[in-house]
């Protein structure tokens, strides 16, 4: 009997059939230990069989939609979600219309996953969050009890600071129905339970990982190259993230030379990269680049082509980064804020984490530490980063732990 793996993620796909990096990531692990791949998204179902497709195309199978909003509205999980809204005194038209949409969208990802789910396969239900595919997880496993059923949870999904929704999407239902849920830190299992009431003996953390064979040192560190100091930091330019920290830290700066490298891009960008010009453009110490958006290969091959001192992190709300493992994987030092999954990640072998409401002069601290650092220390704790990744952070061993009994072609009948 053959292995199928069913892999829910909302936005597995874009609206082109182009695949999400985090799929793409586990991808080649999948396609090696399962002998069908499924991938279930908002925009369709679809059997994947290459490593690295370009496109895919979906099937829509006739209807999983019309079925979905004909039967979302009459759902008891939805009139459970609205009682329990009702007695937090939080049922408003806009959250009955959301919990409604969230109660439809798993629905509809639900009945396209069982139109193509075969009798004669061993199904293992994979969702990578804990939103409205992992609800659409939680029905195909109750509709296939002989199914083993899976969730990741990473933060949005899972935290009601980050989403107040949260607890009243379906959660407690998920953990009624999934086998297990792979929380990706501690704190992340404290934000889920703070949602629902999940039996523990089904929660295990399980980090998100980053992709890449075993990490290997590049070269030397490379402290002060040139007499310059390299500072780095990627991630979206959004609010959340909070770039005006490090170029405020970077603005106080008292040392010698440095170059800031920003790699990433989005709706803050123009604003970001004038506050920069405004703040950094006179002094003569400090160069800085802010790329725009790129892809996960393009910062990977960025990491392996240049050196860079240390990774900074100045986020006000996170999980826990693949930001940061990517940088720990070129095996570089870290500066990052003591919030969430962060000190679960890094620890002062190869980082430091500031005190988030120091701001500005808490990452100045920081940096002023690394810069201080004997060449000697600064590549022993460059080595300590890469074997920390090597641990806790590749995604292939990672996976292994999802699956711990797949081989592919093996029966498990």
């Amino acid at each position: 009997m053959k292995n199928t793996v069913v892999y829910f993620s909302s936005c597995g796909l874009d609206g082109a059939g182009k695949p999400d990096p985090f799929f793409l990531q586990e991808l080649p692990w999948l396609l090696s230990h399962f002998d069908r791949v499924v991938l279930c998204s908002y925009y369709g179902v679809a059997d994947v069989t290459e490593p690295r497709p370009e496109r895919v195309r979906v099937a829509r199978p006739a209807f999983g939609e019309l079925r979905a909003k004909v039967c979302s509205p009459f759902s008891p999980l939805l009139w459970r979600e609205l009682n329990h809204l009702r007695r937090d005194g939080k049922l408003t038209p806009v959250n009955a219309i959301k919990l409604l949409l969230f109660t439809y969208r798993g629905q509809m990802l639900a009945n396209w996953v069982r139109a193509v789910l075969r009798k004669d396969e061993n199904t293992t239900l994979y969702s990578f969050w804990m939103s409205y595919d992992g609800f659409a997880a939680a029905l195909c496993k109750k509709a296939c009890p002989a199914a083993r059923a899976i969730a990741r949870g990473h933060h949005f999904d899972i935290n009601r600071d980050a989403n107040p929704m949260n607890p009243y999407l379906m959660k407690q239902f998920i953990g009624e129905q999934l086998d297990a849920i792979y929380p990706i830190s501690r704190d992340a299992i404290d934000c889920l339970t703070d949602c629902a009431p999940i039996p523990p003996q089904k929660l295990h953390v399980v980090a998100l990982g980053s992709k890449g064979g075993e990490a290997k040192e590049h070269f030397p560190a490379p402290f002060y190259q040139d007499g310059v100091l390299r500072i780095v930091s990627c991630a979206a330019v959004i609010e959340r993230k909070q770039l005006p920290v490090l170029i405020d830290a970077l603005a106080l700066w008292q040392g010698g030379r440095v170059r800031w490298t920003h790699i990433g891009g989005g709706p803050d960008e123009p604003t970001v990269r004038a506050y920069a010009a405004q703040k950094l453009g006179a002094m003569h110490s400090i160069e800085f680049e802010i790329t725009g958006m790129v892809d996960q290969e393009q910062v990977q091959q960025l990491y392996a082509a240049q050196p860079f001192d240390v990774f900074v992190n100045t986020s006000r709300s996170e999980g826990v980064p693949v930001s940061i493992m990517e940088a720990m994987h070129a095996g570089m030092l870290v500066i990052a804020p003591r919030i969430n999954g962060i000190p679960e990640l890094v620890d002062a072998r190869f980082g430091i984490l500031y005190p988030p409401e120091g701001g500005a002069a808490a990452v100045l601290r920081a940096l002023e530490e690394i810069a201080a650092l004997p060449r000697e220390t600064a590549q022993a704790m460059r080595a300590a980063s890469q074997a920390r990744w090597n641990e806790y952070c590749r995604s292939e061993k990672l996976l292994e732990t999802l699956f711990p009994d797949t081989a592919k072609g093996a029966d498990k009948a």
